[in-house]
């Protein structure tokens, strides 16, 4: 049965969910390339199952815990695409590896060698995919000599697999100065990086990077031979003017809980939904103005306010850390709730 949904609830219209992932299927149709759907954008086991067939035959996740939860919802192959170097932490990705296949990102030997010796110790064999800092700045190799040598570790290491490269270029907005060279030159960073390797000996099967923003950068670059994308399936507002064929799937639903002329408050406030790459879009009212707080948003209207107590619902403007605010997520068919499922990756 249905527990009632009381508001803040999140709610994810499974047709259009459903619609977004066949279209990144057409999207890959022909390309010789995957998708690894990256789970953080909603850290629900039911709807990653649902990205999965066709060019997807894993996903990818940010954390251990993650993997975890996806592993025991029974899907076979993770990439957790983050650093690793806590012991307690490499043990647990050995216990993943009895279970699935396994790959974690590396940048440094030390990790390397000591998930080597877990490994051995537990029988499995773990991926590593050498993560290359291609534009951010954050986590990666910093140079092609630092890639060869982190490969010679890996692949003399016993009970680990050099499972390729990997690279994140962020989130390159429309408006971004030299947008196109900024990708191209990350990409670029990613080639230089497999020839090195594939000179010095090294096999690479995978070459992992992108996002939604960049999806048809990925798609259309002969180094790339895997999209590691996750917002696609529910979409955020600031991604509908980049010529992709998907549409928002995911709202919060809120009561109004007062009104007046010009404006009424919903019971949606930042611990409801998230709001780093915008606003929340009302559906069906042209806002021309949402203020919020902790738990309320002020929305100025035109025109007549919606009743007290009527539902209003709120694309997000931030996917990911709408998801990680809920415990559960309602999904409905259009107008109808057909079931809700817990957020358990959270």
């Amino acid at each position: 049965m249905i527990p009632p949904l009381s508001t803040p609830a999140l709610v994810v219209d499974l047709d259009v969910f459903d619609a977004n992932v066949s279209a990144m299927a057409a999207l890959m149709r022909g390309t010789g390339k995957t998708i690894r759907p990256h789970v953080k954008a909603h850290r629900t086991p039911e709807l990653a199952k649902r990205q999965l067939g066709g060019p997807a035959a894993g996903v990818t996740c940010a954390t251990v815990g993650e993997a975890e939860v996806m592993v025991a919802a029974g899907i076979g192959d993770v990439l957790i695409a983050n650093e690793v170097v806590d012991a307690a932490k490499l043990e647990r990705i050995v216990e993943l590896a009895r279970h699935a296949t396994v790959a974690i990102a590396a940048d440094d030997p030390a990790p390397v060698e000591a998930l080597s010796h877990l490994a051995v110790r537990a029988g499995v064999s773990v991926g590593v995919v050498i993560d290359v800092d291609i534009l951010l700045h954050r986590c990666g190799v910093a140079s092609m000599p630092e890639a060869v040598a982190l490969a010679r570790t890996i692949e003399s290491a016993p009970g680990l697999r050099l499972a390729g490269i990997m690279g994140y270029e962020g989130r390159v907005r429309l408006n971004i100065e030299k947008r196109d060279q900024r990708i191209a030159g990350a990409y670029g960073v990613l080639r230089a990086t497999r020839d090195a390797l594939v000179a010095a000996g090294h096999r690479v099967d995978a070459v992992s990077a992108a996002g939604t923003s960049t999806l048809r950068e990925a798609i259309a670059d002969p180094t790339i031979t895997e999209i590691q994308a996750g917002v696609y399936a529910l979409m955020e507002p600031e991604m509908l003017g980049m010529d992709l064929p998907f549409r928002c799937a995911a709202t919060v639903r809120g009561t109004v809980i007062s009104r007046h002329a010009d404006r009424f408050v919903a019971d949606v406030g930042r611990r409801a939904v998230g709001v780093e790459y915008g606003p929340p879009v009302v559906v069906g009212l042209d806002a021309m103005h949402i203020a919020l707080s902790d738990e309320h948003a002020t929305v100025t209207v035109p025109g007549a306010t919606p009743p007290l107590g009527s539902l209003v619902d709120f694309i997000p403007g931030q996917i990911r850390t709408t998801f990680n605010l809920h415990d559960r997520v309602w999904v409905s068919r259009g107008a109808m709730l057909v079931d809700c499922w817990p957020v358990s990756a959270r």
